[in-house]
């Protein structure tokens, strides 16, 4: 391989040569996490400034890896200089690409990370995605199997995900859904009016105070009008309703071959109506009928906890870890930052000790 024919840029705000790239990629890989477009929408919610740091021999041999590059200084540390940390929009993120030549990957991220090192970036954390394992394209970080990951197949037909991917109890509480006449509507692109946004939005949110979850969680309502706006094609919505209420919704982002639950929610209320399970069956069919070979539920905060084993009756066969990556450029200055946290904020510098941008947690 010749070195000097890779061409290395760093796009900050011109994102034609990153969509470019992510045309390349191969239909089964292709995720709207890795999209410049919902990187462009997730920056209504995250301050800081998207990055793309690419790497292009050829059509066969590319990687780009789009993040947020955040300032520390502005949360009121003492440094000697400006310094940042990058991270991935919520959701997957890392590098990605097609690679045919092997020191390929290796160039790669030695140049990248002599940038973010040359850049003072202090630390980097990255979730990688299960299904495609992209993290064998970022090999300086530290890799940690933190969760599951599940999915359910697709790609062997409908009848297989019904007799052999559910757990018998799925079958049994769908047949008693049944008969309480549920109706699941599923709304995609122009079809997803500011109505159906709102019901979406309301149900999550109630989901989210009940589960008394972070605020990290609690996204704004205009980040999910910004992501339909310029992701529409991406994106689906499943709503679910006894007679004209809503009950159960779930947001789910599409690429070519692979779904991804995104974010979702119900009413407690009406638990008793098993929507939740009733809409996965419509909504599983939807998406086979549409080409789609994998259906990511993601996972959950612990592997023995009510949300986890939900998803799992969905795919008892169909687990992949879930790795997260992380790494410290500049460990002199992450150093300066954690005492300084610690003396600050010790009651945040204990609660999110085991974080490597936990000193972002103020209170």
């Amino acid at each position: 391989m010749n070195s000097n024919k890779i061409q290395t840029e760093v796009l900050t705000d011109n994102f034609a040569k990153w969509d470019y790239l992510y045309s390349l990629l191969p239909e089964e890989i292709k995720s709207p996490f890795f999209t410049s477009q919902y990187y462009e929408s997730y920056l209504e919610i995250e301050k800081g400034a998207i990055e793309c740091f690419c790497c292009y021999l050829n059509e066969e041999n590319f990687l780009f890896y789009p993040y947020l590059r955040r300032d520390i200084n502005s949360l009121g540390y003492d440094l000697p200089d400006k310094f940042y940390d990058i991270a991935g929009a919520y959701g997957y993120n890392g590098p990605i690409g097609k690679v045919s030549e092997p020191d390929f990957v290796k160039y790669f991220n030695a140049s990248l990370k002599n940038y973010l090192q040359q850049s003072n970036v202090v630390t980097e954390f990255v979730r990688y995605c299960p299904i495609i394992n992209n993290r064998i394209f970022h090999t300086y970080t530290n890799q940690i199997d933190v969760l599951d990951n599940i999915y359910i197949d697709l790609s062997k037909g409908i009848e297989d995900v019904w007799n052999n991917s559910f757990e018998a109890k799925v079958r049994n509480i769908y047949r008693k859904a049944e008969k309480y006449n549920l109706i699941t509507h599923i709304y995609k692109g122009e079809e997803i009016i500011l109505e159906y946004i709102d019901l979406f939005y309301n149900i999550y949110i109630n989901t989210m105070e009940r589960n008394c979850a972070e605020q990290y969680y609690f996204f704004d309502k205009s980040f999910f009008i910004n992501i339909i706006d310029k992701m529409d094609e991406s994106i689906l919505i499943c709503i679910t309703y006894l007679e004209n209420l809503p009950i159960s919704s779930e947001l789910v982002l599409i690429g070519p071959r692979i779904a991804y639950g995104f974010l979702w929610g119900n009413l407690k209320e009406y638990y008793s109506y098993n929507a939740n399970t009733f809409q996965k069956w419509k909504l599983i069919k939807y998406l086979f009928n549409k080409g789609i070979e994998k259906y990511s539920l993601g996972g959950s905060i612990s592997r023995n906890d009510n949300i986890y084993k939900f998803k799992k009756s969905f795919a008892k066969n169909c687990i992949n870890p879930f790795y997260i990556g992380i790494y410290v450029h500049q460990p002199d200055i992450y150093e300066i930052i954690q005492s300084q946290w610690e003396e600050k904020y010790p009651d945040a510098a204990t609660k999110y000790a085991n974080k490597i941008q936990g000193y972002r947690q103020l209170v």
